[in-house]
């Protein structure tokens, strides 16, 4: 590979190191043993469609889950129940 900035390092050298440095920061969020759903006591500031949440079922119950904690997902306009986790997070 030609050596375009006078580094020594080969073309792509720094465009593979910025890639990488966002990936690993992406995936700091994962986790080794899966993504984390912190319980949320409100609700979140400009959801999207898309989104998933762990309401904490005392303090957020948008999916009406007689106040057990659950996971939803925004629909765009509203909160849909995922799965029901059976208790109080709050």
């Amino acid at each position: 590979m030609a050596d375009e900035q006078g580094t020594g390092l080969g073309n792509g050298y720094f465009a593979r190191q910025s890639t990488g440095e966002a990936v690993n920061t992406i995936l700091d969020n994962v986790g080794a043993g899966g993504r984390r759903f912190p319980p949320q006591a409100s609700e979140p500031a400009n959801p999207q469609p898309g989104d998933v949440y762990l309401q904490d079922g005392g303090n957020w119950d948008p999916a009406g889950n007689a106040g057990n904690a659950a996971l939803v997902i925004y629909d765009g306009s509203s909160w849909q129940l995922v799965a029901d986790v059976g208790t109080d997070l709050s």
